[in-house]
């Protein structure tokens, strides 16, 4: 495949922020993954009878009461608290100078869903409406417009929403913008919520565990959902060294494609999802078999799942076995829009911290799981280029290539 136009700038992460169902924190967050604890357990936040599963990853509560305090919507609390951290670990905040070379790039599928169904309620119950902040925090793009004013983020900025694969089209736009010359620095990422609206229809759909999420598993029966944000401070290498930053890993590549198979299914063949993860590695200059780990989707549904496998079989053929894998979602639940930003950030810790987390519950026995399934606990090695991938309703499908910096 050919290699979309690029300018030659290098993009590298320098900070990282996340608020998780493990907690508030980069390194809390970390751990759990490191652990193979499961936060996953019956929904609290609402009326979960009725429901054939009654199963989620929710942020801890009292992380949650601060971000609905603070923030009016908890997407956006989350997010917000994710960016700060991302800023200070980056040492690049809190408040930027006006310049119109920083921008934001966020990305979410359901943010302000729980105060749309406030507003609309009160419109339909011929009660006033609410406050105009509860009807401003409604709309998905509040958290771009709270961040961009709290921050100054006078750059271009984007609200992108394309379902499970939102934040890592974030990533992917962001790190485009400084590529090509458009910005110096851009903070990317994501917040999403356990919304029972949701939960509820991903339960009419069959795509929930009443178990645990198995991904790979030939007993998998579906994922739950979780919430949580995270946020990504990308800028040139160049930027970071002259500012004496630390970069931790480097973007080499994005790419996207989409199915225009089916609206709620994943491709039968993988081909869709093949093309976005061909296209991130020729954007990265890579070859196949320089690949040493993938951050899986790994929704543990039946049709996901295999989709996936398939696609990379196409991309890797006889290097598939050679490449670990794992997925964060038996951990943390399926983040929705904010899935790609949280496990980019997985992927950067394994690329740091040369550690793959285990995948718990599952056997990994699916046969067409020919890569090397990390289950268990930790596994140490030695990992130079990782991949992340996201695959999501409407076909969207994504995939962003990160590399260890030289020690040079």
């Amino acid at each position: 495949m050919e290699s979309r136009m690029r300018n030659d700038r290098r993009v590298v992460v320098t900070g990282l922020g996340a608020v998780s169902p493990y907690g508030i924190g980069v390194d809390v967050y970390w751990q759990g993954l490191l652990s193979g604890i499961s936060r996953i357990a019956p929904v609290a936040s609402f009326d979960n009878r009725g429901y054939r599963s009654i199963l989620g990853a929710a942020v801890p509560e009292a992380v949650s009461q601060q971000a609905e305090s603070q923030w009016n919507d908890r997407a956006t609390g989350f997010m917000a608290m994710a960016v700060q951290e991302a800023l200070s670990m980056a040492h690049a905040g809190p408040v930027f100078k006006s310049t119109d070379r920083v921008g934001c790039v966020l990305g979410s599928l359901c943010a302000g869903i729980d105060n749309l169904i406030r507003v609309a309620d009160a419109y339909h119950n011929d009660r006033k409406l609410l406050a105009s902040f509860q009807t401003r925090t409604a709309q998905v793009n509040y958290q771009l417009q709270l961040l961009a004013n709290e921050h100054n983020f006078t750059g271009p900025t984007s609200m992108v929403s394309t379902a499970c694969a939102s934040t890592t089209d974030a990533i992917g736009y962001g790190a485009d913008l400084i590529r090509h010359g458009e910005c110096d620095a851009v903070v990317v990422g994501g917040g999403d919520t356990l919304a029972e609206l949701i939960h509820a229809g991903f339960n009419s759909l069959f795509s929930i565990t009443t178990t645990e999420p198995r991904p790979f598993d030939t007993g998998r029966d579906g994922f739950a959902i979780g919430e949580g944000g995270g946020a990504l401070y990308l800028e040139t290498l160049e930027r970071a060294l002259a500012r004496g930053a630390k970069p931790l890993v480097e973007i080499k590549g994005y790419g996207l494609s989409n199915t225009a198979f089916h609206l709620t299914a994943t491709s039968d063949d993988g081909s869709g999802e093949a093309l976005a993860v061909g296209r991130a590695l020729a954007d990265a200059g890579l070859k196949a078999t320089q690949v040493d780990y993938i951050n899986t989707h790994g929704t543990a549904t039946r049709h996901n799942d295999q989709s996936e496998m398939q696609a990379i079989q196409r991309i890797f053929g006889e290097h598939t076995k050679h490449i670990l894998a794992s997925s964060n979602k038996p951990m943390i639940g399926h983040c929705m829009g904010a899935a790609g930003a949280m496990e980019a950030i997985s992927t950067v810790l394994t690329l740091l911290k040369q550690t793959v987390p285990p995948t718990p519950y599952t056997r990994g026995d699916e046969p067409l799981c020919a890569f090397d399934l990390v289950t268990g606990k930790p596994r140490s090695t030695n990992i130079r280029h990782a991949i992340s991938e996201s695959f999501g309703f409407g076909g969207a499908c994504s995939c962003a290539v990160f590399s260890a910096l030289d020690a040079a």
